[in-house]
């Protein structure tokens, strides 16, 4: 289910305006995936992008952090479920 090479392909060429960086990255998303295990982090990925109409560097200084508090409260409408 998360394969950090399909995150990070995903972020790299698919979120627009996000200020990849290979090192820092993969270590994020090794992060969110240890954390967020029972979370499939690409779909979660894809939906915060388009929720935000595809852009969702138009709505925040830090799309690491919203996309982590973004994945965060996927767990809890998951339990919510």
């Amino acid at each position: 289910m998360n394969a950090p090479e399909d995150i990070l392909d995903y972020l790299k060429g698919q979120m627009p305006a996000y200020p990849f960086d290979p090192r820092l990255d993969a270590e994020f998303i090794d992060e969110l995936i240890a954390d967020f295990r029972d979370i499939d982090i690409l779909e979660e990925t894809k939906t915060f992008r388009w929720y935000y109409q595809n852009r969702p560097a138009d709505r925040m200084k830090n799309l690491r952090v919203g996309l982590r508090r973004w994945i965060a409260s996927a767990r809890v409408r998951k339990k919510a479920e």
